[in-house]
Order: C-alpha cells, then structure tokens, then sequence
C-alpha cells in the first residue's frame, strides 16, 4: 500500500538514520500515552489501530487523476464524434475513420489505465482502511493486507524492529515496523497517522501508548481518567468525511476560509465528495477467522471503549477533551525541552 511517507523499501539493509529513530523510542517512557487519533478498537484483549495511508484516501491526488479521466474521456469521444461526422460527410473514407478511431481509444484507454493504476484503485474498491491489531495476550501484531499485497502479517511483538520513518525530504514522520532477516528488510508496515517532523513528540507519545500496553496492560495505556475514549472514527458519512478532510489542509488554508471562501468551499466539497464516492465503493475489512479466534475475549472483566459514531464524538464531554489538551500541552513541553536535534 502506497503512502504519503516514504515508499517501503525492503530486501534492503537498515540505515543509521533509522538505527538512531529506533533507540529514539526508548525516550519514549516519559511521555503520557496517546494514540493521537489512530485508535479504533480497544478493549482488554487487544487494540487496533489505522495505518498512516487512512488520512489520503479521496485527497487532492485523487480529485486530479478523475479529473484527468473525465479530460480523457471527454477528448475521446469529441474525436470520435468528429471522426464520425467527417465520415458520414463523406470528407473521410472508412480506412481512415478506423484506424484514427483505434489510435484515440488507444490513447484514452491507455491513460486511464495508467491512472487507475498508479493511484486510483488504492482508493476505489479496496478495504475502506487497513487495520494494524496488537494483541497483548499472545503477544502478536496482525497487519491486515488484501491478498494483492501478501495477505495478513502474522508477527510476534517483540520480533517487531520499530522505529520512526520518514519521507524523502525528512519533514514527514511515522510510527514504522520492520520484518527483519539478520540486518535485512524483508518486509515493513506503518501503524497510526503521520506528522510534521516538529510533531515527533505525538510519534512518541504512540509508541508510548503501545509500549505500555503491550507490556503493562490496558490500565497503564489509561492511566488517568479522561483517556478512555476513543477519538477516530471509520464509519462512512459526509461528517466524518469533511472533518478528515479538513483535518488534511494546510492549517493557513483553513484560517483564510472566509476571505479565499470563492476557493475554499469548492475545494472542500469535491474532496469530502470524492472521498465519501471512494469509501462508499469499498468493503469494510474482515480479518480471517484464525485472527478473530486468537483475540476472542475469555474474561467477563473485559474492558471495552465505546468506539464512536462519528470522529471526536465524545469530545463533547469536557472530561476527556481536557484530557486532551492535557496530554498535548504536557507531550509538546516535553519534545521542546529534550534537546532533540534529530535522527
């Protein structure tokens, strides 16, 4: 699955830089978890969390490529019918016709297959999101992929070589898992949403977030109350559509709404329009039987969060939206007085 982060590279060996990220997590220890929005599911068992390709789905990038079909379609069948009518004129014969007829839909098909496969049908007709589930029982990491990609990661926890990925210009970061064979990448997955490099603390305070409760259990991952609710949510709706949305733009964007609102409102429209047309054709994902009987819950203690309705739902209750800015301002002040000078 592409990304906005850097490709995954694999069958390749570890760099220093991700060498130095990875041991850059073990600082992670003095941060307050957070799942900063990836998590979807959490109960006693296990949690489950998004992966970072969530927050592009119906983006720009989609918008220009059915753009580019509807142009290509558009400048086929024109031809066409001025072929045709040229034809029916009696200005050209029907050798002609044929053989300009077959070189325009070479052209149009060619580049809608060129366009569907280099983007559009990671959008159009997949899994509305691929899940990462964590299962602190038995100690296992299930990452979930359509059999085009390999099917399911089964993977033991500890095996897992984490550390923070970025981009090729190194602004962009994300919570990273490599299958490693000695020094090796042979295979890699993301888990949770990307940031800016200045935001690394919110990586931080993820890996801190699955650490604990991995390690300690789901009372450590939640240690105060307020941080028992989850945030994001995936169902299908042109709310949560528009909040992803939003969510995405560059936030001077979003702060000159009103005086650029000739050029705000249309955009954001085609894009919550066009992500809810790309999550609509798509199926929910269904992990496999032996995944779902791994996780099954034995206790009747089992502690299970209300996953929400629509995204930040329950940030209307002043307990846990206070906790959040708790835990932000706490996390920033932190990342800010570390020294940190990169990796």
């Amino acid at each position: 699955m592409f990304s906005r982060c850097r490709a995954h590279k694999i069958n390749r060996r570890i760099s220093q830089e991700e060498m130095r990220s990875h041991f850059l997590l073990e600082k992670a220890s003095s941060y307050l978890p957070d799942p900063y929005g990836a998590l979807i599911r959490f109960n006693s068992e296990f949690c489950e969390m998004t992966d970072c390709s969530e927050r592009q789905r119906g983006m720009a990038k989609t918008v220009v490529c059915l753009l580019g079909v509807f142009v290509l379609l558009a400048c086929g069948t024109s031809v066409l019918f001025m072929l045709l009518s040229d034809y029916l004129s009696q200005s050209i014969d029907v050798v002609f016709l044929l053989i300009f007829a077959f070189i325009f839909v070479v052209i149009v098909g060619g580049g809608i297959w060129f366009l569907w496969q280099a983007y559009l049908r990671y959008d159009f007709f997949s899994c509305r999101y691929f899940p990462v589930r964590f299962n602190r029982m038995t100690g296992k990491v299930f990452v979930f992929r359509s059999e085009e990609f390999g099917g399911v990661l089964d993977l033991d926890w500890r095996d897992v070589y984490w550390h923070i990925g970025t981009d090729e210009t190194g602004k962009v970061c994300t919570l990273r898992g490599y299958v490693l064979n000695g020094a090796t990448i042979v295979d890699t997955f993301s888990v949770g949403n990307f940031f800016h490099r200045d935001e690394v603390y919110r990586i931080l305070s993820l890996w801190c977030f699955l650490e604990k409760y991995m390690e300690h259990g789901p009372q450590d991952a939640a240690p105060t109350s307020g941080d028992e609710f989850i945030y994001y949510s995936t169902r299908v709706s042109f709310r949560n559509c528009l909040v992803r949305v939003v969510s995405n733009l560059p936030p001077l964007l979003v702060s000159l709404r009103h005086k650029l609102f000739f050029f705000y409102y249309p955009l954001v429209f085609s894009l919550v329009l066009t992500q809810w047309l790309a999550l609509k054709s798509c199926r929910e994902p269904k992990w496999p039987e032996f995944v779902e009987a791994s996780c099954a819950s034995h206790s009747e203690r089992s502690s299970v969060w209300t996953e929400p309705e629509r995204i930040g739902q329950f940030l209307s209750d002043d307990v846990f939206y206070k906790r959040l800015l708790e835990k932000e301002s706490f996390n920033k002040s932190v990342f800010e007085n570390s020294g940190f000078v990169g990796f």
